[in-house]
């Protein structure tokens, strides 16, 4: 992240948020630094707490938030486990397995509600589901680490599949009709769609479903600065809020700290994470269910990520300890 943007927007926001000092000209109350570690560059994926930051609501909620980008090789969950970050985002798989090895973290939000990855087809090909995908001849480019690939071999075995390594590029997947790869819902299609390439997503969802894009904190800061965690909930749950109520408006801010991805992108991205993101009976965005996690728990067990017989999905969801006050956080899980 630039740091020069960074400090242009927090300069911008204290003019307007009135931050600098009270309106009798004392100094204004010390705010508490917040450190959060992203695991990508800013995108609209993170878009709610980009708009809690722009819209000045962590500073209203005592915070000093410093959004962190990340990319594939940040740790993003030794980070937070060890204290160097305060909260980070990460996959639900991230949150057991670390648990799992002894780690103390603890979800606080999830983002994604539905898996936001995917396998990209062009508009031709035949294949409708993941299960004819994996029992077909197909020549897939994946990352094979990630668990799911792992359930998808032991579920429909894929002996005639034919998996290469995913570079990140779509000139393979652009070069051939029959060319299928992973993708993520906010990235990979809205750029073939820019493209004028007409395409199709089989959601990984439909097999393999755990909440993405988790902001956990380590336990242990969490039982120590409980008001922390329920004030940069609450703001973040109303970014979110605020974001999808006018995503083009935030949009600006974040493609200003990544010039790789154009506002067109970004807008786009926005109205395809939409459904992914909200929650489809009405809960608030963020919210979490201990079931999703035990499920979660089984899958890895399967396959071997975590030891069978532990269960890291025990008090794997933070809530508000008796004294601490309601709002957002009480209803992160449910």
């Amino acid at each position: 992240m630039r740091r020069s943007a960074m400090v242009m927007t927090a300069a911008f926001l204290c003019v307007h948020a009135g931050c600098d000092g009270s309106k009798d000209g004392s100094a204004a109350p010390a705010r508490t630094p917040v450190r959060v570690q992203l695991n990508w560059v800013p995108e609209p994926e993170f878009g709610g707490i980009f708009a809690a930051q722009q819209d000045g609501l962590y500073a209203a909620a005592g915070l000093d938030v410093d959004i962190r980008k990340g990319g594939s090789q940040v740790p993003v969950a030794q980070l937070v486990a060890s204290g160097q970050a305060d909260f980070g985002v990460m996959t639900a798989e991230d949150v057991l397995t670390l648990r799992d090895r002894g780690g103390d973290l603890v979800a606080v939000f999830a983002i994604f509600q539905d898996n936001p990855t995917g396998f990209l087809l062009h508009e031709s090909n035949p294949i409708t589901t993941i299960e004819q995908l994996w029992m077909s001849a197909s020549t897939v480019a994946v990352d094979a680490s990630p668990p799911y690939v792992r359930l998808l071999n032991l579920k429909y075995g894929g002996k005639d599949l034919k998996l290469v390594p995913y570079t990140g590029a779509l000139a393979g997947f652009l070069a051939s009709k029959d060319a299928v790869q992973q993708c993520f819902i906010t990235a990979e299609p809205v750029e073939c769609r820019l493209r004028g390439v007409p395409t199709r997503v089989l959601s990984v969802a439909t097999v393999f479903n755990p909440y993405a894009a988790v902001l956990a904190t380590s336990a242990v800061s969490a039982a120590k600065r409980p008001e922390i965690v329920e004030a940069f909930v609450r703001a973040t749950s109303e970014g979110w809020r605020r974001y999808f109520a006018d995503p083009p408006k935030y949009n600006v801010g974040i493609a200003a700290l990544n010039p790789s991805m154009s506002l067109e992108a970004m807008n786009i991205a926005a109205e395809l994470e939409r459904p992914l993101i909200v929650p489809a009976d009405g809960a608030a965005i963020g919210s979490m269910r201990i079931e999703r996690w035990q499920r979660l728990e089984r899958e890895l067990g399967q396959v071997g990520t975590i030891e069978s017989g532990r269960t890291p999905s025990s008090g794997v969801l933070w809530s508000a300890p008796t004294g601490t006050p309601s709002g957002a956080a009480a209803g992160a899980t449910r």
